[in-house]
C-alpha cells in the first residue's frame, strides 16, 4: 500500500536525483558524476515494485535526455532495459547484502551507459568509450550510502 508521504518522497527523491545530475562539475570529472537519477529509479523499483514500471521510464527518461542534451529517446531505452531485468530479478536482488547489490548495480549501469553510448554513437556525437564505465563505477560506489539513507527514510515513511 503506497500513502501519500510515501509517494511525495518518491516524487522528491527523483526531483533531487534530478538536481544532482544536473550539479555542475569542472569539465575532466564529466565521467565522475554518479548517474543519480537512474540509482534512485532503481531503488524504487526494489522497493515499490508493483508502483514502479514501464510508465515511468517515459516521463523520466525523456526528462534526463532533455537534461543532459542526449539523443531523444536514448535514456528511455537504457531505463526500459534496465527496468526490464530488474523486473526479472528484484526479488533475488533483494536478498542480496548492500555490496552484493552495489556489483549488480554496476553492471545494470554498464548496460544503461551502452545502451546511450551506442544512441550516442548512431547520432554521430561519439564519446571516448574507455571512460564510459567510470559513471557506472562510481554509481557503484555510491549505492551504499544512497541505499541507506533512502531506505531508512522509507522505513520511517511506512
Amino acid at each position: 500500500m503506497m500513502t501519500t508521504r510515501v509517494f511525495l518522497f518518491l516524487i522528491i527523491s527523483l526531483g533531487a536525483g534530478f538536481a544532482l545530475q544536473y550539479f555542475p562539475l569542472a569539465d575532466f570529472m564529466d565521467w565522475f558524476v554518479p548517474e543519480w537519477v537512474l540509482l534512485i529509479f532503481i531503488f524504487w523499483q526494489l522497493q515499490a515494485p508493483t508502483l514502479i514500471n514501464f510508465w515511468w521510464v517515459w516521463p523520466i527518461g525523456l526528462l534526463l535526455d532533455v537534461q543532459q542534451s542526449l539523443p531523444l529517446g536514448s535514456s528511455v531505452v537504457g531505463f526500459a532495459v534496465v527496468l526490464y531485468i530488474l523486473q526479472l530479478m528484484y526479488q533475488r536482488l533483494k536478498i542480496f547484502n548492500v555490496a552484493e547489490q552495489a556489483g549488480v548495480v554496476f553492471l545494470l549501469l554498464c548496460c544503461y551507459q551502452l545502451v546511450v553510448y551506442w544512441a550516442m554513437v548512431a547520432t554521430g556525437n561519439m564519446h571516448k568509450p574507455l571512460s564510459l564505465w567510470m559513471p557506472a563505477l562510481v554509481s557503484a560506489l555510491v549505492w551504499p550510502w544512497l541505499y541507506l539513507l533512502l531506505s531508512n527514510t522509507y522505513q520511517k515513511l511506512r
